[in-house]
């Protein structure tokens, strides 16, 4: 959401699509799930 109130909504969900396919791809490579870290308010 604040990539895409940024930059504009498509490239918002470019970089959620690509985040969410950078965290399948190492699941299936590693046969575990990593969880995004939540970040400090």
């Amino acid at each position: 959401m604040r990539v895409g109130a940024r930059r504009g909504t498509n490239i918002g969900k470019v970089a959620a699509a690509r985040k969410l396919l950078t965290l399948v791809y190492y699941g299936l490579r590693d046969g575990h799930i990593r969880c995004l870290a939540k970040q400090a308010a």
